[in-house]
């Protein structure tokens, strides 16, 4: 299943226009890309979790439990009171309330480059396409909290791993230049092998410290990203730590 939001903006006509010949797009990730997904969910929101008197143990338990089937706060705090965390439902809903009302604005957990590149980007007529992995409603949440929504001609969330390249093949007869910016090789190349046009940038925003292992208080920090890096890829991509590494110049 393939969750599809279309945006159109009447200043910007690269959305409406149709040659196939002259058209430019980058498809791009969210998590681990464009949102410091580790710093929200296994840092402040974990902390928040945590003023509330549910364990570390407890939250990573419930967590194992539920992400196979696509996360969200209210299936977290489910979970939670059916191992006993959580002493009521009221208690439950209570939460709830307060977690969304703390994490209403997500902007803070963009990562600093984001803003710039997108609106060079679009300034470059590129169509900027969302592809993300993840429960929709949890993706679109955060999408939104972000104040992104309003940069892409598309968002496409897809709850499947390695749904993208499937996303890709039909989008990809639209654009004569055609970019990719993810943080997970696997995806990257799926795509890449889907359609070996695509111009793949492999991104990387863990730090170098968290690497070597040398602080161990980043093993949250960095949790769910570092684990991207030990996935090898099978074909080449360009490599980057910031996305404005990546060329907006027409290919030669």
């Amino acid at each position: 299943m393939v969750t599809r939001v279309n945006r159109r903006d009447n200043d910007t006509a690269q959305m409406v226009r149709t040659e196939s010949g002259s058209r430019r797009g980058i498809l791009l990730d969210f998590d681990h890309t464009l949102f410091d997904t580790d710093r929200f969910f296994w840092v402040d929101l974990k902390a928040a979790f945590t003023r509330f008197g549910v364990s570390d143990d407890a939250w990573e338990k419930s967590y194992e439990t539920i992400w196979p089937s696509g996360y969200s706060l209210r299936t977290h705090l489910e979970a939670l009171f059916r191992l006993g965390a959580i002493a009521s439902v009221s208690v439950a809903s209570a939460m709830h309330a307060t977690l969304e009302r703390s994490f209403s604005d997500l902007r803070p957990y963009l990562f600093p480059d984001v803003v710039e590149f997108l609106n060079a980007a679009r300034q470059q007529d590129f169509d900027l396409i969302l592809l993300s992995f993840g429960d929709p409603a949890w993706q679109s949440y955060k999408v939104q909290a972000s104040g992104l929504t309003p940069y892409f001609t598309q968002i496409m969330y897809t709850p499947h791993e390695q749904g993208k390249a499937g996303m890709l093949d039909m989008l990809a007869p639209a654009y004569a230049d055609l970019r990719a910016i993810d943080n997970n090789p696997a995806d990257l190349d799926a795509m890449k092998a889907s359609t070996p046009r695509l111009q793949t940038y492999l991104i990387c925003r863990v730090e170098s410290s968290a690497v070597e292992g040398a602080d161990p208080s980043l093993r949250d920090r960095f949790r769910e990203a570092a684990r991207y890096l030990t996935i090898p890829s099978r074909l080449p991509h360009r490599q980057c730590r910031s996305l404005n590494e990546v060329s907006l110049s027409w290919p030669n």
